[in-house]
């Protein structure tokens, strides 16, 4: 399992003693630095979700611009809308996203901790809570979103829901999520016009009380693009 072979190959234990309450008691932290194609990354996160017995926060990286839809979304609207960039889909909920400049993460909860029976509007609050104020060390002036905008189309970041991010009214940090009997997965981009995200471990100390970087597991990424060609990724209820 993912679990057992990160906590062994870990290279170091951030352990952060606080008297607030943590999302987890571990946390396993993974900064994938090896850019690769959208429909790999999301099939990563599907083999994590399948194979880990520990949370892990995900930090990637995009070999090119591209854009992903949600669960629900039309494919095929989506690949006559964005015809230039590479379309695919996500195996979470939620609008569209073109990414590029954007800091992409996953939060990968197995069903066996508490945290993945919580509610989504709960689940959603709390993880989006410890994100801004990790982002408040750039940004000072994130707060989190009332209530829902009136959508006005089906691009993610041009309709903010409750508790997404924003900056004087502009929205910087999204996510979907998905459950499954494996667990959450919880898909998020942070649009500040940067590829990096040098606030990813504070990030994760603010929800857990060890956090272990860990690498990519062997042979995850193998397993993974034997999923491209499998649903969710190619199904599309709208065509």
């Amino acid at each position: 399992m993912v679990g057992e072979n990160a906590i062994l190959h870990a290279d170091r234990i951030v352990d952060v003693p606080r008297s607030q309450d943590f999302l987890f008691p571990l946390l396993l932290l993974l900064e994938d630095r090896e850019p690769r194609e959208a429909s790999l990354q999301m099939a990563v996160d599907r083999a994590l979700l399948e194979s880990t017995d520990l949370p892990v926060l995900r930090f990637y990286r995009w070999a090119q611009p591209c854009v992903t839809i949600g669960y629900f979304e039309s494919l095929a609207d989506a690949k006559v809308l964005y015809a230039n960039l590479p379309v695919v889909r996500r195996w979470t909920g939620g609008g569209t996203v073109v990414h590029g400049t954007d800091a992409p993460y996953s939060l990968i909860v197995p069903r066996g901790e508490p945290f993945a029976a919580l509610r989504p509007s709960d689940s959603y609050r709390l993880i989006h809570g410890a994100l801004a104020s990790a982002l408040r060390e750039a940004f000072p002036d994130v707060e989190t979103a009332h209530k829902a905008a009136p959508k006005c189309s089906s691009a993610c970041f041009e309709n903010p829901v409750v508790d997404d991010l924003l900056v004087k009214d502009c929205k910087i940090a999204g996510a979907g999520q998905r459950r499954s009997r494996a667990g959450l997965l919880h898909q998020g981009s942070i649009q500040t016009g940067s590829t990096d995200f040098p606030q990813a471990r504070h990030f994760a100390s603010l929800m857990a009380r060890v956090v272990r970087p860990i690498a990519l597991p062997h042979g995850l990424a193998e397993k993974a693009a034997s999923m491209i060609n499998t649903p969710p990724f190619q199904k599309d209820s709208h065509e």
